[in-house]
């Protein structure tokens, strides 16, 4: 199937700098009327040094008054998702069954199996839901019905000599 290669440079409100984002997919629709964009088949998105490859990628939009751009206000990727996110201090590598990314929250929802590994800090965190908040810093896990969600992470012990 022929691929689409789509290139958006979308304005961030993260760091208030522009950010291109690329985004291959077998298919591509835009609704305009409902602001939305959705893309189709082996997707995979680079934003800077962030990827996403998932089945389906869905990008809300929004027409900035002051700028008279359309930005980019919300992504759902769905369909064996899995991501890279870097930041300054860390890499994180996650996947799950839906992830959910609110741009102006900058809030990350990883859904079904939800999977997360900090390299740097070397921490795993698994559940049926994961929540990362980047404004807060703060990390949510929820678990299935009948299973606990599971933290792994390495300690340093300090021996008294």
């Amino acid at each position: 199937m022929k691929k689409f290669i789509i290139i958006i440079s979308i304005f961030i409100s993260l760091f208030a700098q522009e950010t291109d984002v690329d985004i291959q997919a077998d298919s591509f629709v835009s609704k305009q009327k409902e602001n939305i964009i959705i893309f189709t088949g082996n997707v995979s998105m680079i934003k800077g040094e962030d990827t996403l490859v998932c089945q389906q990628l869905i990008v809300h939009t929004q027409l900035e008054a002051d700028t008279n751009q359309t930005v980019a206000k919300q992504y759902i990727a769905t369909g064996n998702v899995s991501f890279t996110i870097r930041r300054p201090t860390t890499l994180l590598i996650g996947k799950g069954k839906k992830v959910n990314y609110d741009i102006n929250k900058l809030l990350y929802i990883i859904t079904g199996d939800a999977y997360l590994e900090d390299i740097n800090a070397s921490k795993t965190l698994s559940g049926e839901k994961i929540y990362i908040n980047e404004k807060t810093g703060n990390t949510k896990i929820e678990g299935k019905k009948n299973e606990p969600v599971r933290f792994k992470f390495k300690m340093q012990s300090r021996e008294k000599k």
